[in-house]
């Protein structure tokens, strides 16, 4: 009873005690470094990891103040560490042209007071835009809405990981948009990654505009030279109406005029390695950490020794290749092995591991070191890096079979240990009661008779019933299904939950598409849907709405949009494109 008792108390301090392995800190972040006069931006103070009373926020002399302090928390737990945020925003708009500070904020934590760092804001003139009324449309909403793709970095080495992000640039409310044409990235291994930034506000030749990154894909040069990237095109929907939005009835749409934009030709150049490399070089490059072990430190000359190493780095882990293992003539060292091998995202980059086994044979007895290194380039200081271990010290005795050739397979676990001589032979014998006639014998007797006419019986339950094809059950449950689903979403509408809304309306026509032609979600985009809708001879009026609606939850998804009336329509628009998709699949 005691230990239970102190098991639940344990339970209920666990919180607190993740919560105080992360250090306490108090920041403040601006959304906007440059904003244009008549702008707006906003400025946030964040208390991580702490509870905090008496918070002070500092004056904004320089500014008018739009709203706020708007304070928002949330915790959340991570491979069970726990983090807190305790955020205060204002959103603030220019008073003159000038650099302003924002002053320190304060707050109290345990009995401390911490105090933020101060940061300025550049305020600049803006640029007078050019009335609608004259020049060409097209031409004005390409000043006004562009894309770029933007590397990390143009000069790159073989593997070496680049980010490359399509960034969205508009001073306008985009409401849609659909990509047209993408680079195949020919002379990289690409791989496109989940990335959810902040909007963010720039000024560029006078003018501030919202950035939002659309899509960042890791690309791994594969050769050296001079590498082109493909423009890619992209098709934007954008709202026309100048004046707030008033209640749309049920069959209203927004005006909105379509347009391409493109990004520029990109280009990387690939250079080679350095010729001075190291023997443990093996063609990594980026950043890296190597960890190893051994399975023992006492062992003879009839046993095999594990050597282990892990390694963790942001290249391309695919084509790095086991480094040498650098050891003494008194050992046989056969070909190394990849016993795991995987990838994960991490802040907007890939991060890969390999773990790599060697497997030595020693010749004679003797004390000995080990010392695994693994060799990187590092592009940041153009330089080799060598990770080595601390040395591992082995004591190697003389074995039974000391001299003679040892077979590899016979010792290739060690864990097993001697069990190569088990004696096989034996005899049975009978018990002094008789086994046939005992209550076993008859159970086991009559044991097939039973199964069988279960079986039978079985049979012919299903028989009377008809077969049950399951494709066909979950076809004909699809629009029940995502009717259910979209229910879900009027709830998160109810409750102006923008974020929760969108993603139930997403998740919900993807789900419909999914059960309808049973296709895994993970094998579905937005080109192979409109090519399954295609298929079951659905107009293109509508495979063009609920296209639409797919694009809509994205960009509102990426963008944080919530503005009533548009998520009003948007669960409208998908309720109604359901039923028009099965009444023209039936018809």
């Amino acid at each position: 009873m005691k230990k239970q008792f102190l098991s639940f108390y344990f339970i209920l301090l666990l919180p607190i005690l993740l919560l105080a392995q992360d250090q306490t800190t108090f920041t403040v972040s601006s959304d906007a470094k440059e904003v244009v006069l008549g702008g707006y931006f906003e400025v946030s103070f964040t208390l991580a990891n702490g509870n905090g009373t008496g918070f002070k926020a500092p004056r904004f002399d320089a500014f008018n103040l739009l709203s706020g302090p708007n304070r928002s928390s949330n915790m959340v737990i991570v491979n069970g560490q726990m983090s807190k945020k305790e955020v205060y925003s204002y959103t603030l708009q220019p008073k003159t042209i000038g650099n302003f500070p924002i002053p320190p904020a304060s707050i109290k934590v345990k009995g401390e007071v911490l105090k933020t760092e101060i940061i300025y804001v550049k305020i600049v003139k803006g640029k007078t835009p050019n009335a609608n009324t004259q020049g060409d449309l097209i031409d004005q909403l390409k000043e006004q809405i562009f894309i770029k793709a933007v590397p990390s970095t143009s000069e790159a080495h073989i593997g070496e990981q680049i980010s490359l992000d399509y960034k969205l640039y508009t001073t306008r409310d985009v409401e849609n948009y659909n990509m047209i044409f993408e680079s195949e990235y020919s002379g990289f291994f690409a791989q496109e990654i989940r990335y959810n930034n902040p909007v963010i506000k720039e000024v560029i030749d006078g003018v501030q505009y919202s950035t939002k990154v659309l899509k960042r894909v890791s690309l791994f040069p594969q050769q050296a030279g001079a590498l082109t990237i493909e423009p890619m095109v992209m098709e934007l929907g954008v709202s026309m109406e100048a004046q707030p939005k008033k209640r749309r009835s049920f069959f209203y749409s927004p005006l909105v005029t379509r347009f391409k934009v493109e990004t520029e030709l990109s280009k990387i150049n690939v250079r080679p390695f350095p010729s001075d490399a190291p023997p443990t070089f093996s063609g990594a490059v980026g950043k890296y950490q190597m960890t190893s072990s051994i399975s023992r430190n006492q062992l003879s000359t009839d046993d095999a020794l594990s050597v282990k190493m892990n390694i963790t780095g942001d290249g391309d882990l695919r084509q790095v290749q086991p480094p040498e293992l650098v050891v003494s003539d008194n050992f046989e060292v056969y070909d190394p092995k990849v016993n795991d091998e995987k990838t994960q995202e991490s802040r907007g980059r890939i991060i890969g591991s390999k773990a790599i086994e060697y497997l030595l044979l020693p010749k004679e007895p003797g004390d000995f070191n080990i010392q695994p290194a693994f060799t990187y380039y590092d592009a940041d200081s153009s330089k080799y890096i060598t990770l080595r271990s601390s040395p591992f010290k082995l004591k190697v005795i003389k074995g039974k079979n000391y001299g003679k050739k040892i077979d590899l397979t016979a010792i290739e676990n060690p864990n097993l240990g001697e069990i190569r001589n088990i004696h096989t032979g034996g005899k049975l014998y009978s018990a002094n009661r008789h086994f046939t006639g005992s209550g076993i014998f008859w159970t086991l007797f009559s044991l097939p008779f039973l199964l069988l006419g279960g079986v039978v019986v079985t049979k012919q339950v299903q028989a009377s019933r008809g077969p049950v094809d399951l494709d066909l059950l979950r076809q004909s449950q699809a629009r029940k299904v995502a009717t259910q689903r979209l229910s879900g979403a009027k709830t998160f509408l109810d409750q102006e939950k923008p974020r929760a809304f969108y993603d139930e309306i997403s998740k919900g026509l993807y789900g419909y598409i999914g059960d309808k032609m049973n296709i895994p979600l993970s094998e579905m985009g937005k080109d192979n849907i409109r090519q399954q809708l295609e298929s079951l001879q659905v107009s293109g009026d509508t495979c063009d709405r609920f296209m639409g609606v797919l694009s809509t939850c994205e960009m509102a998804l990426f963008a944080g949009k919530d503005n009533a009336m548009a998520m009003q329509e948007s669960y409208d628009t998908a309720l109604e494109v359901v039923v028009k998709v099965e009444e023209e699949i039936a018809s």
